[in-house]
């Protein structure tokens, strides 16, 4: 077993019970309780973990109340909520994934590459059968009402190596060709690779998206007017325990620690150079001081 697996596991864990307990202790006072919400991402699910999938997505409604990335809503006070999204558009999640969510009523995101459709995955260096992107005539037939179609670019490149022009053509464009092609609207954008910068999603605002989400794992949807959201990688392959610390939020400490462990490197280096270390941006939730202990609040 991998050890940082491992030592993450333990971690979240003790986050776990530390959020649970100051949420049990702020009932027990009267305090009040705001709702909270993780989103998930997926990218794809083989034949052979569609049980393994099935029984997370059980465990997602145990433990959760399912709701759409999209959602503009207040959260219901005291309630976790969580929302599944997928990215690039793997056509195994057809036969795999969306059976098992629509079952159960769960409703989904999936992220596509426009000029993908149809392909074998360009950005991968291996490519298998299992690989392949969904084509236009199945994306067109997905249930609208069960799927909500975001963007995630025109190629997939690494947005922040591109050039202003070229960066803008693949968020624009995207969206642009997606909506001419569904006649609908396309309001949500994932980066991919989850590397942006504060340009990039200056970029997403004026080429007309209502919200684009990262891969930090921070909590979301805690305010209507979130923009950039964050969400938390999980695999069919996860072990429950995993899984059910993912969805439940404990794993929001991990942006602190990758700031905590970038400012050590640098301070290393500046030592080891004797210059002067350089400012850098930290991660952390964008829009808001989401707490990650559930948000607790206490009166004011």
């Amino acid at each position: 077993m991998p050890l940082k697996r491992l030592t993450t596991i333990a971690v979240s864990l003790l986050f776990f019970v530390a959020c649970r307990t100051r949420r049990a202790l702020s009932r027990l006072i009267g305090w009040p309780v705001a709702g909270t919400c993780t989103v998930l991402y997926y990218h794809a699910v083989r034949p052979e973990h569609r049980g393994r999938f099935a029984r997370q997505m059980d465990t997602l409604l145990r433990c959760a109340k399912s709701v759409r990335a999209d959602r503009r809503e207040p959260l219901s006070p005291g309630t976790h909520n969580a929302a599944v999204t997928f990215d690039d558009g793997y056509e195994n999640v057809i036969y795999s994934a969306l059976p098992e969510l629509s079952a159960r009523g769960i409703p989904f995101t999936w992220f596509i590459v426009s000029d993908a459709l149809g392909k074998p995955a360009p950005w991968l260096k291996d490519t298998s059968q299992d690989d392949r992107i969904l084509s236009r005539e199945q994306l067109k037939a997905l249930p609208a009402d069960l799927v909500t179609v975001g963007s995630h670019t025109v190629t997939h490149p690494r947005l922040p190596e591109l050039k202003d022009e070229d960066a803008w053509r693949e968020i624009s464009d995207s969206r642009a060709n997606l909506e001419r092609f569904l006649e609908r609207e396309v309001k949500l954008f994932s980066f991919p690779y989850g590397e942006y910068n504060a340009m990039l999603i200056e970029k997403c605002r004026q080429a007309g998206y209502e919200r684009v989400f990262t891969i930090l794992p921070t909590p979301a949807l805690s305010d209507s007017r979130q923009f950039v959201t964050g969400r938390v990688s999980v695999e069919p392959t996860d072990w429950p325990l995993e899984f059910r610390l993912k969805l439940s939020g404990a794993y929001s400490w991990l942006p602190t620690a990758f700031s905590l462990k970038r400012k050590t490197r640098q301070l290393r280096r500046g030592i080891r150079s004797g210059e002067a270390i350089p400012r850098q941006p930290v991660l952390l939730p964008p829009d808001g001081d989401d707490d990650p202990c559930f948000r607790l609040t206490g009166p004011k």
